[in-house]
């Protein structure tokens, strides 16, 4: 065999080789099964009221529970739900980085892919692979465009996707934002939807 035919063999099976790697299992989509591709929706806006004041249907300002799950809102510069495709740890063990697939925007923020920062031991669990949550974030000031941090004390700003629903560690903001979905336009609601 001549060295050109072998060449171009060798770059024909190199170029193959590497559109079914990127193409196949190492595209980041890897960790969503066919039944969870993303599926764009319409963006929706979100009128949350300010701290104190009356919750847009004329009636009593929000309070207790659900004042709290409106202050994590409109303190957060972005909310979104995704999957967790993959996770590192700093190597001092303080810090662990996760990365989000973005499937909707409720808030702020356009890339389809962010991370986002927790510190260990701050009393709330980390995020886990190929799980799926409502995130409230907050832009993680100094560092790269799309990297974030968990809006709230302890993980407030984290809910899983569990049972067909959004849960907090915290079983007050569970109930908060079941209730406060429940009061939205129904193309946020489908947003909501677990």
């Amino acid at each position: 065999m001549s060295i050109k035919l072998f060449g171009t063999v060798l770059l024909a099976a190199v170029l193959l080789a590497g559109a079914l790697l990127l193409n196949g299992p190492l595209t980041p989509s890897f960790a969503l099964s066919p039944a969870e591709q993303i599926v764009p929706l319409p963006p929706v806006h979100l009128d949350l009221p300010a701290n104190g004041q009356e919750n847009g249907t004329d009636g009593p300002a929000v309070q207790g529970d659900a004042a709290r799950l409106l202050s994590l809102m409109n303190s957060a510069d972005a909310i979104a739900t995704g999957t967790v495709i993959a996770e590192a740890h700093a190597l001092d063990g303080n810090s662990a980085v996760t990365t989000l697939e973005v499937r909707d925007w409720l808030k702020g923020g356009t890339a389809r892919y962010i991370r986002i920062v927790q510190s260990v031991g701050s009393g709330s669990s980390l995020l886990c692979s190929g799980e799926s949550y409502l995130l409230m974030l907050r832009a993680d000031q100094g560092q790269a465009p799309d990297v974030y941090r968990i809006a709230g004390k302890a993980g407030e700003g984290k809910f899983a996707q569990t049972g067909g629903g959004w849960t907090n560690d915290d079983p007050l903001l569970t109930t908060a934002l079941q209730n406060w979905s429940q009061k939205q336009p129904a193309a946020l609601a489908k947003k909501l939807a677990a």
